[in-house]
Parts: C-alpha cells; structure tokens; sequence
C-alpha cells in the first residue's frame, strides 16, 4: 500500500474502497469515515473488474455518522496504473494541470467545484476530485441524432427523462444551448486573453498544447502532430486506391482543401498565423456540447467540462469547431451570426478589445481548418461513417460561408 502521508494518488483499500485518511489529507471535506467508489467511465476507458482501474468514478463520502446527510457523492477523474502510458502519449495528466494552476482564475457559475487535482505530465499520472453536478445533462443529446455520439442514444428517452416535453416544458433547442455556451466560454477566453507574461507563457506551463509553438519553440512536436496527419492521409489514398473508388461520396469542395491543406503543412505558415504579437488565449481543443452539461432545474446555466485538450490558440476557432461538430447545417446557417454576435459582445463586456471581423473570419477559416485534421483522421484510421457525417458538416459550413481551397492553409492540430 501506497503511503498516504506522501502519495498524491489515491490510496486504496481494496477494489472498491479509497482510504479515509488518505481522503482527508488531500481534500477540505470535513471528516471522513469511509469512501466507496463505483466507477462510472465510458466503455473505452472503464475497468474489467474494480473500480480502482477505472476512468471516472463515483464516490460516495461518509461522514462520521452514517445517514444519508452525511454522504457526500464526488466524481474522480484519475488515471490508473494500466493507463500510464496512453496518458503520456496523449498527456492526460494535462486537464489536473489545468484545474491545479487555473481553477481560481475561471467563472465559478461554468466551473465545477474542484477540491483537489493532481497532475505529473512526465509520468501520465493524474486525479482529479470534483463535485457531482446533479440535475444536468450532456446537452449533446440537445442537438439531434446526427453526430455519431448519438447514434446509439435514446434522445427521446433521454430528454424525457430529464424532464423536458414537447408541451408545457419543452427541451432548449440547439440555438438556446450554443448561445448560453458561447457567451460562457467568452467569459474564460477574456481572463486569458492575451495573458502571456503572468499567466500562460511562463516556464511551468509548457503542457498546455500549443505553448511552445506560439513563442516559436516546439517545431518536433508540431511536426509529430502534421506528420500524424500527412501519414493518415496517404494511408487514406491507399486504402481508397485499393477499393478503385472514393470510400466516401465527396464534395468536391471539400476535397480540394484536404489535399491544398495537407499538402501545405508548413511551420512558417503556423508561426505567422499564432504568435506572441497577435490574439491567442486559452481554448479548450475538445469544444463540442458532448463536454458542456446543461442545468435542468436551474435557468440559463451550464457545466464546461473535459480540458484534456486545453492549450493556447484561436478562441473564435472553438466556435467553429463546436458547431460544425454537433450542430444541424440549417439552424446553425440561421443563428451562426447571432452566436458569433454573443460572444463577440461578451468578449467586449469583459474589456477585450478585439475586431468583431477577426471573430467572424476565424470562427470560419479556424473552424474548418481544425475539423480538416480531424477528418483526415477519421478516414486514415477506417472509421468511414464518422468521416462522412463530419465531412457533409464541413461542406454545408463551407458552402454557406463560401470558402473554398483558396481559403485554406493547413489542417490545425
């Protein structure tokens, strides 16, 4: 057994059973006499058999009496032993960092109480304990059936159960949620904006993607993320040459400003487009409403959720990428300006002075530029449906903003 004076880890007691005293060395929880866990992750990361190999968990905390006043539910977030080496490879450790040095820095309403987030990106370790946000729901679920995290999901039944109807207390529409979202996530990007010397560019923050390459630094591990993309893409054109025709129906637009954007890859190009000099700030890389929990008894509130991907970067670029992830070509063509608007305005409220034109445009050149690395790599890796869905999104954006190659750099990982 781990020391519990020294390990930041948990310790655990048995399969299922984290030690209290271990609980109350590194959490303000008041005393606690027990602590049972059940572990709640997703089918690619939940254990075989106990909890402690778990992603996510479930924890229920027992105070010195047993009732049920006395039991707090909290959520870990942690990465397990058989995990270590995927977390270095994809630097999971990254969200407990986020959390350690920035938890004070976001809006208290859009953040989940953190008590305690250990990070070591060297070694993938990481754990996280946060409250349980109750009465919320994935609002993915809010948006329709087309995104392939929701092909399998009972939406009806899922929204039913949140306590929405189709009468006297109908679900927000996908509109509603991304209006509220935006205006939420300008109110982080506003605390980062621009925040180099005191907050984002210092030594210690090198785990936030991105960091490096914005002051020039970093070009191996830039390329390491293009090279992932160019590979994918030739391995793409051979599977297709293999079948003697195009494994998805394409737009022609589209492919265009796949073969322009892989072709031109170009470190140049990266630093003239993200620098110390121009706007940047901390996005959260991951931005679709699978990672935003939407409030059922509470008005206008929401839950942002799953940094593991947070670096510096485009701000506008997250909205892109949120609405061509998620959102159904013909209500995001009639409320894109209006979203765009919001956040833009919200930026303004919190003293950023920045063009609403610069929003507009990277919103629509980052949006797209950002899902062209993500198509290329759901096609190189043999996941055709999730490709095709993903690159009818981007033709109907790229046809209603009417971009094309010429607009187009290089796929931004």
């Amino acid at each position: 057994m781990a020391d519990i004076t020294t390990s930041p880890m948990p310790t655990w007691l048995d399969g299922s059973h984290i030690s209290p005293e271990w609980m109350n060395k590194v959490a303000n929880l008041g005393p606690c006499s027990s602590c049972s866990a059940v572990d709640i992750s997703n089918e690619t990361r939940k254990a075989d058999v106990h909890a402690k190999d778990g992603a996510t968990l479930r924890v229920i905390i027992h105070g010195k009496d047993t009732t049920a006043a006395q039991q707090k539910p909290l959520i870990i977030k942690q990465v397990p032993d058989q995990g270590l080496g995927l977390s270095k490879r994809l630097g999971l450790a990254r969200e407990a960092l986020f959390y350690h040095h920035f938890s004070y820095e976001l809006p208290r309403e859009s953040t989940p109480i953190i008590h305690y987030s250990y990070g070591d990106f060297a070694k993938g370790e990481k754990c996280i304990i946060m409250e349980d946000v109750q009465d919320a729901v994935d609002s993915g679920i809010l948006f329709g059936p087309g995104n392939p995290n929701n092909w399998n999901r009972d939406l009806p039944a899922l929204i039913s159960q949140a306590g929405w109807n189709n009468h006297d207390s109908p679900a927000p529409s996908s509109r509603e949620v991304a209006l509220l979202t935006f205006r939420e996530i300008a109110k982080i990007h506003a605390v980062f904006w621009r925040n180099d010397k005191e907050l984002l560019l210092t030594p210690d923050k090198t785990w936030l993607r991105g960091q490096e390459w914005l002051q020039g630094k970093g070009k191996d591990s830039w390329e390491a993320s293009q090279d992932l993309v160019r590979n994918l893409w030739i391995a793409y054109l051979e599977a297709e040459k293999k079948s003697n025709e195009p494994i998805i129906q394409w737009n022609d637009n589209v492919r265009k400003a796949v073969e322009k954007a892989v072709a031109n890859i170009s470190w140049e190009a990266q630093l003239k487009r993200l620098n110390v000099d121009g706007y940047y700030t901390l996005v959260h890389g991951d931005f679709w409403p699978g990672n935003v929990l939407w409030m059922t008894k509470e008005s206008d509130r929401i839950k942002l959720l799953d940094w593991e991907m947070v670096g510096l970067g485009s701000g506008p670029q997250d909205l892109g990428q949120y609405v061509i992830s998620n959102m159904d070509p013909v209500e995001r063509k009639g409320c894109e300006r209006e979203l765009i608007e919001a956040y833009h305005r919200e930026l303004n409220n919190q003293s950023i002075d920045v063009p609403f034109e610069y929003c507009w445009r990277e919103y629509q050149v980052g949006g797209v530029e950002r899902w062209l690395w993500f198509l290329v790599y759901f096609l190189g890796n043999g996941m055709a449906e999730w490709a095709y869905f993903f690159h009818n999104q981007i033709s109907a954006f790229m046809a209603d903003h009417k971009l094309t190659a010429d607009d187009i750099t290089q796929p931004r990982p």
